[in-house]
């Protein structure tokens, strides 16, 4: 089944992780895979390595003949790693719901790391240069001073927004923990004054101000999402949707019934067919109320 195009308010989901680890509730807020950068470097060394090989094998030929098998066997091993390196990209996903964190790797050991959102205490994002041109960053996590399986995650596409949507699911729309301040509204707080600036004459809370255009940052779209049509195992999911009603959603879509009736014209009705309120229906056939055969009669 292929996948079809990201929506503006959808989010691409791996089967894998929806029907093994989500729970019924959990609503899906992030998924994705590693931006298509973290590829460039195997598949450049490959093609690099195949070049020199190609180059360099006329002239080592004529003086030592085995050596051109080993440096083809060499190459052989660049190619290898280039496959291994994308294996590891198509199955390590990153999912945050409004539950967790949750993170999938490794190809001959799977592994799950998870981190309640709740635990969440510190959030840190960076980007560097290359990352600001190509459209990705990283995060590091923090929790309760304790060390992580998934401290860092690097290779984010598109992190300015998923930075957004899980800071917003951690605190709120309105950027206030309602765990914390026990179901104090952000007007009603005492570090506020009426007209919502903070303490010691800081802008007002809802102060719009344009910021100045990073001379580094571009536009480009998320790529992942071009291999991803061609991917099985992913599946275009609404935002906010719980995992138990995507899942049934899914075994739905990959089980078609079909229509009941097919459409059929009114010249195409059979004989025993008629035309009633713009539908076609049977006609009524009287049928004796007692099947059972008569009797012959004795004489």
């Amino acid at each position: 089944m292929s996948a079809a195009a990201t929506t503006d308010d959808g989010i691409r989901l791996s089967r894998r992780i929806l029907q093994r680890y989500l729970l019924d509730d959990e609503r899906p807020v992030v998924a994705t895979r590693q931006h298509w950068a973290y590829l460039v470097e195997p598949v450049a060394t490959t093609l690099a390595a195949l070049v020199a090989v190609a180059a360099v094998s006329p002239t080592v030929e004529e003086t030592v003949g085995q050596l051109v098998a080993v440096l083809w066997w060499a190459w052989f091993a660049v190619l290898g790693r280039a496959v291994w390196r994308f294996a590891e990209w198509r199955n390590e996903w990153f999912v945050a719901t409004d539950k967790r964190l949750i993170m999938t790797y490794g190809l001959l050991t799977h592994k799950v790391a998870m981190m309640p959102l709740r635990k969440v205490t510190d959030m840190n994002y960076g980007r560097s240069l290359l990352g600001r041109m190509l459209g990705y960053g990283t995060f590091v996590l923090e929790s309760a001073g304790q060390e992580q399986a998934m401290r860092e995650i690097n290779w984010l596409p598109d992190p300015d927004d998923k930075y957004r949507r899980i800071c917003a699911t951690i605190f709120g729309p309105a950027g206030w923990d309602s765990e914390e301040d026990a179901g104090v509204a952000p007007e009603e707080d005492a570090g506020r004054d009426g007209d919502g600036r903070a303490p010691g004459g800081g802008r007002p809370a809802d102060w719009d101000e344009p910021g100045e255009q990073d001379p580094f940052e571009t536009d480009l779209p998320d790529r992942p999402g071009v291999a991803d049509r061609f991917d099985a195992d992913v599946l275009v999911a609404r935002r906010g949707t719980p995992a138990g009603r995507l899942r049934r959603q899914d075994h739905a879509e990959a089980r078609p019934t079909g229509p009941r009736w097919e459409p059929v014209d009114r010249d195409d009705l059979p004989a025993d067919w008629e035309w009633i309120d713009e539908q076609p229906r049977r006609r009524p056939v009287a049928v004796d109320p007692d099947p059972t055969p008569p009797r012959p009669r004795r004489r």
